[in-house]
């Protein structure tokens, strides 16, 4: 079925009491959005999937501060990025169902005020074991761009055109690793620990009303999907909690499993250069620490834009060559370009750190990372 039969089978959206918050009318069709419409969308959805990546990694150039200021260990230190990545890698599982139920904007503004919120709690805390808690409640709320994101630009782009979308957006959610040590390891050097944390509870809050006022619904349901909402409460419930459950099986899914362990390798990467380069015979500041991100940021920004013309193009030529039929699996071909960049610029990187190289020669072996991470994710 084609996707233009797909929509006129779409019942005209209602507009609702929260669609008058936004200054960009919604549509029947959010296809039809002219083209700096989509790209104005893209701009904020991608801004919005930044948030979770870069709070993620913002902490890193205060973790040797923040053992001394709570007495404490690395490794406790460390649970506030891995309870973070935790739920990073959970919640999205139910923001894009429910964002499939309630609509995509509801979902974004709801979550980034519960991470706001959460945020705020661990930057006036005195407990590390309170700031490890709300960490996790802080990535459960913004990690839900990571998935919703993904439907929007499905909502509003036609398959030969999404590839150099989705290249902007992930390019986002790789970039934002790589700022924020740089923005984290200044805000430590100039005002503290705290003020990461503040800064990230004003970013998160801005991002949330700024999908609030100018990100339109993309969501248009179908009449099968108006029918579920006539469910009971409790029924609706049940749903909403198991939904995700059997998406789990995706990651017995070959190229999603090789997908899941390259990003894996991503964090074990971010969380180790601070440790590795803080060292003898670096011993580098918070700032340099954050500068040396850079490598593998170049890397991701020439394999997002690379990768997502490289997957239209190869969509494009099958279409051509086959009567003008769409087939989306043919994208996955152009992750072989990337496969040997990962473990070459990981191999690269350790090893050559390991034997405490001259400092640029490993963080070339992150660029190369980055570019292959890119690719076989596009």
């Amino acid at each position: 079925m084609s996707e233009t039969t797909s929509a006129e089978k779409c019942t005209q959206p209602v507009q609702t009491w929260f669609d008058s918050f936004c200054f960009v009318q919604r549509l029947e069709d959010p296809k039809s959005h002219s083209i700096w419409q989509k790209r104005a969308i893209v701009t904020i959805i991608t801004l919005s999937a930044f948030t979770a990546p870069f709070a993620s990694c913002i902490l890193f150039p205060s973790f040797a501060t923040l053992v001394d200021f709570f007495h404490t260990t690395e490794t406790k230190v460390a649970l506030t990025t891995t309870v973070f990545l935790l739920g990073l890698a959970i919640a999205p599982l139910w923001w894009s169902t429910l964002s499939q139920e309630y609509g995509r904007r509801p979902v974004l503004v709801a979550s980034f005020l519960i991470s706001t919120a959460a945020v705020i709690v661990c930057a006036v805390s005195n407990s590390l074991s309170l700031i490890i808690v709300f960490r996790l409640v802080e990535a459960l709320g913004c990690s839900s761009a990571q998935s919703v994101g993904a439907g929007v630009i499905s909502d509003i782009y036609i398959s030969t055109e999404r590839g150099s979308a989705l290249g902007w957006f992930y390019l986002g959610t790789l970039i934002g690793p790589l700022i924020a040590p740089i923005i984290g390891g200044a805000l430590q050097v100039w005002l503290g620990w705290r003020s990461n944390l503040d800064f990230m509870a004003i970013f998160t809050f801005s991002a949330a009303m700024l999908t609030m006022l100018c990100l339109p619904e993309t969501l248009v349901k179908t009449a099968e999907g108006q029918q579920e909402e006539q469910r009971p409460w409790y029924k609706t419930v049940k749903r909403d909690a198991l939904a995700p459950l059997p998406k789990l099986q995706l990651l017995l899914v070959p190229s999603i499993a090789y997908v899941s362990i390259c990003f894996a390798s991503l964090y074990c990467f971010n969380t180790t250069l601070p440790y590795a380069y803080s060292a003898p015979p670096y011993n580098f500041s918070a700032i340099e620490i954050g500068l040396c991100y850079i490598s593998n940021c170049l890397g991701y920004a020439i394999g997002s834009i690379l990768g997502g013309k490289l997957s239209d193009a190869k969509l494009r030529q099958y279409q051509l060559t086959h009567n003008g039929e769409l087939r989306p699996v043919e994208r996955i071909k152009t992750v072989w370009y990337g496969v040997g960049f990962v473990p070459a610029g990981l191999l690269i990187y350790g090893w050559l750190v390991e034997h405490k190289v001259f400092w640029v020669a490993p963080l070339v072996g992150a660029f190369l990372f980055g570019l292959g991470l890119m690719l076989v994710t596009i």
